[in-house]
Parts: structure tokens; C-alpha cells; sequence
């Protein structure tokens, strides 16, 4: 049984956790309602679907879980392969609903896979796989690949590469640049006991010069009634082979992040230990979470590595704010008026604030590389799959038009390839044994 103790320094932690966790989530449903060109009346559905889903799977594992303070939510690399699936299939002329139908059959296996991962206590055994030198390009490039996405919100930029006049808004660049600055300089230069709330303020901050900036919402802004519904995102009868594998080889991947959020939380709960039981009740609940959205529309759901970033910023490991968060987060969801004005938030501001809250990636790149003794011989098991993976992420759709469908989705998504690439290399050449 968790106690909640409504003291002050319990409720601004819980607040700083339920803007975590508010950002996490709000900034996804604007870029889906944009890669697929849905309704400004969509949006409202997504997102609500979005606090509901996410507060209930970040209470699940906090109590049932892996029983710590880490967010799960709508995952990086879940949302970058159907962001890049989804923008790439559409400029070369798949319809909609055949990518969104494809994208829901995969993530459905995935999401089973899941499921028998953590019954069957292999989730340990695969998690060996992703050795120090695949967390280390892990992190990396999902980072660079995020950031990407954030400096997009940033900088009001679409998500979908079918979308003509494009072009970047100054005004809340500027705006949002400045909460960037905000926020790294209360984390950089403040004493521990205010940096610890510098996502807040900053998040908090934002908004209100927003208002006094423009006075005029933002155009991400969700309106109009909720209107519920399944698969949202649209549901045809057309499936694609290939947008399937690469969303069930997604949700393979992913385990890296429950691995990953898990083992990187170790040091802020050493009485706990690592045991085998922990990762076996994460991926269940993790898998169990991802079927409900599917026919919801909601990105799938894992164990976020970025918690660490927060842990370690704050200092504040308790479960006891992270559910008085979780609890935020659910109250939201469940009542449309304070979606409504939750939504309100706009894309730059929460872009920002997201942007910082992904850099301490770096920190857990680097901390894993600690761990591994580069030398001139060895790099390559780090250098081939970061550059191929950066060349992958950097290429225009229409070069892999000519490819087969059945791995075009698949070689579209830089980071997949890369990782699949860095966990092949790392298990297969045994790069302990060659000498320097």
C-alpha cells in the first residue's frame, strides 16, 4: 500500500512529474493530427485518449510493475517509426488508412510479443543482447532523432512532408528558444533545491508569455466536443507486409527502453536489487497497455529512459509524487474540460521544455560508455551503426521509392537499422578478444 502524504514538497514534485508527463504526452497527438492529415476535431480525441491511457500505464507500474518512479508513456522509438513510416509511405503516394491499418496489425503482434517476453522471464535473457555499445548508440541517435522532432515544435514546423507553404514561425521560435535558455540556466547555475523544479517553471513560464505575447491560443490547440471513437487515425482494408515487420521488429527494439529505464534507475533504488521479477512484470504490463491502444490510436507504451534524466535533475525518487502525477495526468484525461484547457499548452513551449528534459541522454550515453574500452580497431562496432543509422534518418523518401515494399518502411527508419545493425555486430564478433 503507498501512503500519500500531501506535504508541499510532495505536491510541487508531483506537479513537476505530472508536467513531465503532461509534455511527454501532449506533444504527440499535434504530430499524428499532422502526419496524417486528420481534422483539427481529431485532436481533441487523440490527446484525451493520450492522458487517459498514459495515466493509467504509469499507475499500473508504479504499483504493480517494476514499482518505481519511471513514466510510461508513448515511447520515442515507437513514435519516430510511425512518425518516419508515416511520412515517408505518404509521400510516395500509400494511401492513409492503409498505413494506419498496417501500423495497428503491428503493433498488435508487437504488442503480444510483449506480453509472452515477460510471461516466459526471456525479457532478462534478450535484454543481454543490447550490451553497453548498443545502449551507448541507443541513446545517441534516439536523441538526435527526438530532438529533431522537438526543434520541428519548436520551430512550427509540419510533420508531414506533403504539406505545402511550410514555413518557420519566428515569433514562438524566439519564444520558445527563450524557455530553452530558462530552463537550462535554472538546471546549469540554480542551487538543487530550485533547479529541481526548472521544467515547471519553465513550462509555466512559457505559457503565460504566450498569452501576454500573441493573447490567441495556439494553433494546436484541440476544440469542440470529444467525439469517441476507434482507430481514430483511420482503418482501411489494404495492408502492407512491410509497415507490419517494421512495427513488430519496432516493438522487439523497444525492450531496449524497459531495459534500458529499469537498469538505469539501479543506482536511485539500491535496496530494491535487479531482479528477473521486475523486468518480467514491466513487459507484461508494458504489453498489456499497448494492446488498449491500438484500437485507440495512442503510440505504443514503454518504460521512458528520459525518467532518468528527471530523476537525476530533481534528486526526487519516491513513488509518492510520481502518483500524485499519475493521478494529474488520469483527472485530465477523464474530464474534457480540463483537456480542453490543457491543450491549450502550446507546441513550442512544451517542444522546449521537452527538448531539455531529452539532453541528460547524453549523460546516459556517455555513463554506458564507461563500460567499454574503445581503440582504433574496436570503434567500428559504435561508428558503422551510427553513421549508417544517421545516413538512414537523414534520407529523402523518395530514394527508397524503387525499393520492395516489403522493406521500404523498414530502411526508412534510421534508428530501427541502426540498432538492429549495432546488436548484430555486437553479438556475432567478439570484440573483447581483439587486441588493441
Amino acid at each position: 500500500m503507498v501512503v500519500l502524504p500531501l506535504n508541499q514538497r510532495n505536491t510541487l514534485a508531483g506537479f513537476q512529474w505530472f508536467f513531465f508527463i503532461f509534455c511527454n504526452t501532449v506533444v504527440v497527438p499535434p504530430t499524428l493530427q499532422s502526419a496524417f492529415q486528420l481534422p483539427a476535431s481529431a485532436l481533441i480525441t487523440l490527446t484525451q485518449y493520450g492522458f487517459i491511457t498514459t495515466g493509467l500505464a504509469c499507475l499500473a507500474q508504479a504499483l504493480l510493475g517494476h514499482r518505481r518512479a519511471i513514466m510510461e508513456g508513448p515511447t520515442g522509438l515507437w513514435w519516430s517509426t510511425i512518425l518516419t513510416v508515416t511520412v515517408g509511405e505518404a509521400a510516395r503516394g500509400t494511401a492513409f488508412d492503409s498505413i494506419a491499418a498496417s501500423l495497428a496489425v503491428g503493433i498488435f503482434l508487437s504488442a503480444v510479443l510483449t506480453i509472452i517476453i515477460g510471461v516466459s522471464g526471456i525479457g532478462h535473457r534478450l535484454a543481454k543482447l543490447f550490451s553497453p555499445t548498443v545502449m551507448v548508440f541507443f541513446m545517441l541517435l534516439l536523441g538526435a532523432q527526438l530532438t529533431t522532432i522537438f526543434f520541428k515544435g519548436m520551430l512550427g514546423l509540419p510533420f508531414s512532408s506533403t504539406q505545402a507553404n511550410a514555413a518557420i514561425q519566428l515569433a514562438p521560435f524566439g519564444l520558445a528558444l527563450a524557455v530553452m535558455i530558462l530552463v537550462l540556466g535554472m538546471i546549469i547555475f540554480l542551487p538543487d533545491g530550485i533547479a529541481r523544479y526548472a521544467l515547471l517553471t519553465g513550462t509555466l513560464a512559457g505559457w503565460t508569455s504566450w498569452y501576454l505575447l500573441f493573447r490567441t491560443p495556439p494553433a494546436t490547440a484541440a476544440s469542440g466536443p470529444i467525439h469517441w471513437q476507434w482507430f481514430p487515425l483511420g482503418y482501411g482494408e489494404e495492408l502492407r507486409p512491410g509497415i507490419i515487420l517494421t512495427a513488430l521488429l519496432a516493438g522487439l527494439v523497444n525492450i531496449t527502453n524497459t531495459y534500458g529505464a529499469i537498469r538505469g534507475t539501479d543506482v536511485f533504488y539500491p535496496q530494491q536489487g535487479a531482479s528477473n521479477s521486475r523486468y518480467r512484470r514491466s513487459f507484461i504490463i508494458s504489453g498489456l497497455m499497448t494492446l488498449i491502444t491500438v484500437p485507440l490510436s495512442v503510440v505504443p507504451f514503454s518504460p521512458f529512459v528520459s525518467s532518468i534524466g528527471l530523476l537525476t535533475q530533481t534528486g526526487e525518487t519516491s513513488r509518492q509524487p510520481f502518483i500524485i502525477g499519475c493521478l494529474c495526468c488520469l483527472l485530465v484525461g477523464l474530464f474534457t474540460p480540463l483537456t480542453h484547457f490543457f491543450t491549450t499548452l502550446p507546441l513550442p513551449i512544451s517542444s522546449a521544455v521537452m527538448l531539455v528534459s531529452y539532453l541528460p541522454l547524453l549523460y546516459s550515453s556517455l555513463s554506458f560508455s564507461k563500460q567499454i574500452t574503445f581503440t582504433a580497431r574496436n570503434i567500428y562496432r559504435l561508428a558503422l551503426p551510427l553513421f549508417i543509422g544517421i545516413f538512414l534518418m537523414g534520407l529523402p523518401p523518395v530514394y527508397l521509392q524503387t525499393l520492395p515494399l516489403i522493406i521500404r518502411p523498414l530502411l526508412g527508419n534510421g534508428l530501427l537499422i541502426g540498432v538492429l545493425l549495432a546488436v548484430v555486430m555486437e553479438n556475432l564478433i567478439p570484440w573483447d578478444r581483439i587486441k588493441s
